[in-house]
């Protein structure tokens, strides 16, 4: 293509249609390249972030808003967006979707942060080993969290149990 655009024998039109050609061809390859290392500098973030999660479980996910990564690689949110969207990532953990690892969060009694996924996780963890002749309320649930040193109203915990889809006691 490079050896048609310059070629004085051909035509002034075929030459220029074979530089079109390799213009738009090297910035598709630019664009899919800046695009992997976008990725590539979000699953970095994500990874230094999320470290506990990987080493202990998903009741360990730490919040982490896509406004904040944004701002740390200097990009906008909308890009941190479509960079994980429909993006897997495979884990020790099996395979989880990128866009997992972003939410907001609570702040534990002893002050550690805990994502709203880690806070599912541990209210299933609770629901999971209940009686299942005798369930427990969503008083009694939230009491439970509480114990593990999450303070959630009980409006929070109906939420986030019909979140995971499981019914009421």
């Amino acid at each position: 293509a490079e050896r048609l655009a310059k070629d004085k024998a051909l035509d002034k039109e075929t030459r220029e249609f074979a530089a079109n050609g390799i213009r738009s061809a090297s910035w598709l390859i630019d664009a899919i390249s800046q695009r992997r290392t976008t990725l590539l500098r979000v699953v970095n973030v994500v990874l230094a972030r999320q470290r506990d999660y990987f080493d202990y479980g998903p009741q360990h996910l730490k919040p982490l808003p896509m406004t904040e990564v944004a701002d740390q690689l200097g990009v906008h949110v909308a890009t941190v967006s479509r960079a994980v969207s429909d993006k897997w990532l495979q884990t020790p953990r099996g395979m989880v979707p990128l866009r997992s690892f972003f939410s907001g969060g609570s702040v534990t009694d002893s002050g550690e942060e805990v994502s709203w996924q880690a806070v599912k996780a541990q209210l299933k963890e609770i629901i999971d080993g209940e009686d299942k002749a005798n369930p427990l309320s969503d008083d009694a649930l939230a009491k439970a969290l509480k114990e593990k040193g999450i303070d959630l109203a009980r409006r929070t915990v109906v939420k986030s149990r019909q979140q995971l889809g499981i019914p009421p006691a």
